[in-house]
């Protein structure tokens, strides 16, 4: 067989020109990764296989209907643009200028300046009268969520504050959830099959009619290296991509870094992956100022918006919904 020829077996699991990857290097949370330190490029329809014969990643180009799309990306857009604080090493190690304006200096609890030079990706902050703030805090990104949490950071199982507060345009995510279920069931049937068993512990806190559970909403946001924590164990997760304007910028792919491989992920394309294993954004370039100024990152919006679908692992703990405000 030429390999080259048979696009369709590229797609399949039995293809015998399978593309099996192997890890290259090891890596640590809270870095990034430019596009030159990556050996490939992917960004075209592929499945790739860890050396242990699981999948790695699924990526699937225009996945998302295209008229679909504007529908979806009016409801996600002020969503995924909201700003939050807690994400971690995702958001880099942490820099003032990330912080709200009235931070003038990044500490330790007690209000200790830091003085060994370490990167850190948590930090309280001092106030100019000297208060020091009560919760630790990541580097301001634009991100918010929708659909359902398990019990954590004190309170419990519910629906997120948005999707409380919001039911018409939660019940439209829901439609998207069940469009990117679609491609999960079609391409990967076995990680989708154990999704839905696993779904099926936890029927009150899914997005109706799907296997998932949560969407996490992106808007430009370059991640540094990190795992995801929550979601389910043994599961493959969803990265959707929507663009406000097609091809607006170049790069911003997501990368696995210590595969060294990346991938180019545009406009309704899906990647189905395994997001227990480090993966960060790399650098990018905006090539019009259509969309406006960022303050937050001091650039130009990109219009990059990215929807992160998947099952948290503890629902199946939860009792009865109890909605509250949003984590």
């Amino acid at each position: 067989m030429d390999c080259g020829q048979c696009w369709d077996c590229r797609l399949s699991h039995d293809c015998p020109c399978r593309s099996v990857y192997s890890k290259k290097c090891k890596v640590s949370a809270g870095k990034f990764f430019d596009i030159p330190y990556y050996d490939e490029v992917i960004n075209d329809s592929l499945i790739g296989f860890k050396e242990d014969g699981s999948v790695l990643f699924c990526f699937i180009k225009n996945s998302i209907p295209q008229e679909k799309r504007e529908e979806y990306k009016k409801i996600i857009r002020p969503r995924a643009k909201s700003k939050t604080k807690n994400r971690g090493a995702s958001a880099g190690p942490v820099n003032l200028s990330r912080f709200p304006p009235k931070a003038v200096e990044l500490v330790d609890k007690h209000g200790n300046a830091f003085t060994d030079g370490k990167e850190r990706y948590s930090v309280y902050y001092k106030e100019a009268d000297g208060k020091v703030v009560n919760r630790c805090q990541s580097n301001m990104v634009r991100c918010g969520v929708a659909g359902y949490f398990d019990k954590v950071a004190g309170l419990p199982c519910r629906m997120v504050g948005w999707s409380t507060k919001n039911p018409v345009k939660h019940n439209k995510l829901c439609e998207l959830a069940r469009d990117i279920q679609k491609t999960h069931e079609e391409y990967e049937p076995k990680s989708y099959n154990f999704q839905k068993s696993e779904s099926e512990k936890s029927p009150n806190y899914l997005f109706n009619g799907s296997i998932y559970s949560t969407m996490t909403l992106n808007y430009d946001f370059r991640t540094a290296s990190h795992l995801d924590k929550g979601d389910l164990i043994g599961g493959l997760s969803t990265l959707t991509i929507l663009e406000d304007i097609p091809n607006n910028y170049e790069g911003f792919y997501l990368g696995l870094p210590e595969y060294k491989i990346c991938f180019d992920i545009r406009d309704g394309d899906t990647l189905i992956f395994d997001a227990h294993e480090y993966h960060a954004n790399t650098d990018y370039k905006v090539l019009s100022e259509e969309l406006g100024y960022d303050d937050l990152q001091g650039n130009y919006f990109a219009g990059r918006i990215s929807i992160v679908c998947y099952l948290r692992d503890k629902l199946k703990n939860c009792p009865i919904i109890n909605e509250t405000e949003d984590y």
